[in-house]
C-alpha cells in the first residue's frame, strides 16, 4: 500500500512540474527570451502538457522581463491581443510559448536551447492571428 501511494505522489509531481518549467528565469535566459519575442509579432500561448488548454494566438505588442520578489530571477511579460481581440497580460513559461519558424509552430524554450518539454513537436503554422 505504501509503495502505491509513494508511486501516486511521484506521478502527480511529475505532473504539475511540467505545468510550470520556464516560469522562472535567470536575468540572462529573460532577457534572452525578450530580444528573440521582440522580434516576433504573433506567438501561440498553449500549456500542450496541460489537459484541456486551448491553443490561443496572440499578436505581440510589448514584451519585458519583470524581477521577481527574490531580486535574482525573471519572469517574461507578453502584452498583446488575443484572436477575438482582446488584450491580454501574460507571464510567460517559455516552454508552452511557440513561434513561427519556416511554416511550424516551435517551442520557445527548446529554440533557445532551455532544458524544457513541451510535450508536442513542432507543429503546422497555418493560420494567421487577428490583430
Amino acid at each position: 500500500m505504501k509503495r502505491s501511494v509513494v508511486v501516486m505522489l511521484l506521478l502527480l509531481m511529475t505532473l504539475l512540474a511540467k505545468a510550470d518549467q520556464l516560469a522562472t528565469l535567470t536575468p540572462e535566459q529573460a532577457e534572452k527570451a525578450v530580444t528573440y519575442l521582440k522580434k516576433e509579432s504573433v506567438v501561440v500561448l498553449w500549456c500542450s502538457c496541460c489537459k484541456d488548454d486551448p491553443l490561443r494566438r496572440v499578436t505581440v505588442k510589448e514584451v519585458f522581463r519583470k524581477a521577481l520578489q527574490d531580486g535574482k530571477h525573471y519572469s517574461v511579460v507578453l502584452k498583446g491581443r488575443d484572436e477575438n481581440g482582446k488584450e491580454i497580460e501574460e507571464y510567460l513559461d517559455l516552454a508552452y510559448v511557440f513561434v513561427k519558424k519556416k511554416s511550424e509552430g516551435h517551442s520557445l524554450g527548446k529554440l533557445l536551447k532551455f532544458k524544457c518539454d513541451p510535450c508536442v513537436p513542432p507543429f503546422y503554422w497555418d493560420a494567421p492571428a487577428a490583430g
